[in-house]
């Protein structure tokens, strides 16, 4: 306990003010009450995470302690998530299920803790149906949104959610939701005010009430999502299934981190009060899963990988020139220098189409390349004792190459599938860019290849 104040003050002289809402831990409900349903929540997550990886408008995926998650989009809105999963044996969600039970009572309260900004949006996500009938779920489903399907009764609609959330708080201390005396529904006495902030509430919700079941959803998003994200991507040689299970893994190991309890959808709808704290900042990166991130839970297949995959068509490399002089130094054969200069543009061909497109290549392709050229010098050092005298070294070196060029022999390797002909590509690419030579150095741009 004393731990918990020490953070607590440690959070106030760090970030000023902190409402009472960021103190309070989640309240158990039935979206968490068991395990299958934790995971539940983490497959609905995993939906949004394969759709940033081929759609741009999705920036990133945070996973929150009292949301279950939040999504960031790149034109700037945030929108806040809850899942509730229901059994088949239960009835449909009816409107006053759907404030307390469902979620509503739980995303309102979060929606006023972030101001009600103008760029938070707000999702109920379920597996189970709504009723019908002129008050039913099914038409307050209708009425949400900022381009509604159904505008008569609104103000009616509004007026009895307000009244089922005063009644939610008599039993759940929510912050954002005033404290009325109890009453018989239709007698309780809703704040003024209070209506119209249901209704903005409203206009910032949507009610998406058909989820897979936790039986089905895993196949759903295999099939439906994460399969054809990997063939948009030209992944080639990924295991889907354990890929999904990484990715899955990825995202309840941030849910389980129960250190950051406050909730960060706030600061990730403002962000300039993250730029106040380090702190946020930091609890914000642990839970946050970009492209970047999904990408590196992906698991290739231990199957065969071709040179040039299946469909494309060879094409040759820019560049060349200087590989094909330090080639003729080194005394290689002819036909080894050509096979050299394919397996250059195999690369080219490779890298180009597997690299993500983020920032995070530029260091992939460094630290392969550093492992690369040490095992290059190695095969060079060999090379050079085994030859007699000034003899010329560069075709042992290139037979050693061939022999420890393997992914094998990578440490950290790539995040994406290559065989040792690709890494021999990359090596030539090197030796092309000066990295090395088959010989003593020269300067190629003052000799003529033949």
């Amino acid at each position: 306990m004393a731990d918990e104040a020490e953070a607590a003050e440690s959070d106030e002289s760090d970030e000023g003010f902190v409402h009472p809402i960021f103190r309070l831990a989640p309240h158990e409900d039935s979206g968490s009450d068991t395990l299958g349903n934790y995971r539940y929540q983490a497959e609905v997550a995993a939906q949004m995470c394969v759709v940033l990886l081929t759609e741009d408008s999705v920036e990133s995926v945070v996973c929150e302690w009292h949301e279950d998650f939040v999504v960031s989009y790149a034109d700037g809105f945030v929108e806040l998530v809850s899942v509730k999963h229901r059994g088949k044996r239960r009835n449909p969600w009816n409107v006053a299920d759907l404030c307390k039970d469902g979620g509503l009572a739980h995303l309102f309260d979060r929606w006023r803790a972030c101001d009600g900004r103008s760029n938070v949006r707000l999702r109920l996500a379920t597996n189970a149906g709504l009723t019908t009938g002129k008050l039913g779920a099914t038409t307050l489903k209708a009425m949400c949104g900022r381009d509604p399907q159904v505008t008569a009764g609104v103000d009616a609609m509004a007026d009895t959610v307000a009244r089922h959330l005063l009644r939610v708080r008599w039993k759940q201390a929510y912050a954002t939701i005033p404290e009325v005396p109890q009453a018989n529904l239709a007698d309780i006495a809703i704040p003024a005010g209070f209506t119209d902030l249901v209704r903005l509430f409203l206009a910032a919700l949507h009610i998406d009430d058909e989820l897979p079941s936790r039986r089905h959803i895993t196949d759903v998003n295999l099939q439906s999502l994460l399969i054809p994200a990997i063939a948009r991507l030209q992944r080639d040689h990924v295991d889907v299934e354990a890929t999904y299970r990484a990715l899955v893994e990825r995202i309840e190991k941030s849910n389980r981190d129960e250190s950051d309890r406050g909730q960060l959808a706030v600061y990730i709808a403002d962000p300039t009060r993250v730029l106040h704290s380090v702190q946020i900042q930091q609890r914000i990166a642990r839970r946050r899963l970009t492209k970047a991130t999904v990408l590196d839970t992906f698991v290739c297949s231990s199957s065969a990988v071709p040179t040039i995959a299946r469909g494309q068509l060879p094409i040759v490399a820019p560049g060349g020139a200087n590989l094909r002089k330090k080639m003729e130094r080194g005394r290689i054969p002819a036909d080894e220098a050509a096979h050299a200069e394919r397996l250059r543009s195999a690369w080219y061909v490779t890298w180009s189409q597997q690299r993500s497109g983020l920032a995070g290549d530029t260091t992939d392709l460094a630290n392969a390349s550093f492992e690369v050229l040490d095992i290059v010098f190695a095969c060079r050092e060999q090379a050079e004792e085994e030859a007699p005298g000034s003899a010329p070294y560069g075709r042992r070196m290139n037979q050693l190459m061939a022999r420890h060029l393997t992914p094998d022999a990578l440490g950290t390797g790539l995040p994406f599938p290559v065989n040792g002909r690709h890494l021999r590509g990359l090596a030539y690419q090197l030796c092309d860019d000066c990295d090395f030579y088959f010989s003593e150095v020269f300067d190629p741009s003052e000799e003529e290849a033949s």
